[in-house]
């Protein structure tokens, strides 16, 4: 059995030294990640009277995005999310200490998210609701 956990750990190790990091992942890699995960590209929070719209999982592949628009309640105002520059050092990392913006309790309805990519081409706008 301890030969098996060894084998399993020596073969572990050797997949991630070989996996490029997200930095040096070709463009269309994370775009199709980013595709596969558009679920997850806002979240919400309701906190302390406020509710919470998060961009973290954006931050984290920024790397692949040129810039993130959104629209909150369809009111036809768009807006940027300024992401963080990317680090390839240390790709996937959230470094702003406000991953989200933050509105009045309940105020939020739908927010709409188009990502423009690093090659300029956009992802279809997607609606994410609390």
């Amino acid at each position: 059995m301890q030969y098996l956990k060894f084998i399993l750990s020596v073969f572990c190790f050797s997949l991630i030294a070989i996996m490029p990091s997200q930095a040096q992942m070709p463009l269309a890699q994370g775009k199709q990640i980013l595709n596969m995960t558009t679920n997850n590209w806002v979240s919400f929070r309701n906190f302390r009277g406020q509710q919470l719209v998060y961009f973290t999982h954006l931050e984290s592949w920024k790397c692949h995005i040129e810039s993130v628009a959104y629209e909150v309640n369809n009111n036809g105002e768009q807006k940027i999310w300024q992401l963080q520059p990317c680090d390839p050092s240390n790709p996937n990392a959230v470094t702003t200490d406000t991953p989200y913006i933050a509105f009045p309790l309940k105020s939020v309805k739908q927010v709409s998210v188009t990502l423009t990519y690093k090659d300029g081409t956009k992802s279809n706008k997607m609606p994410f609701k609390p």
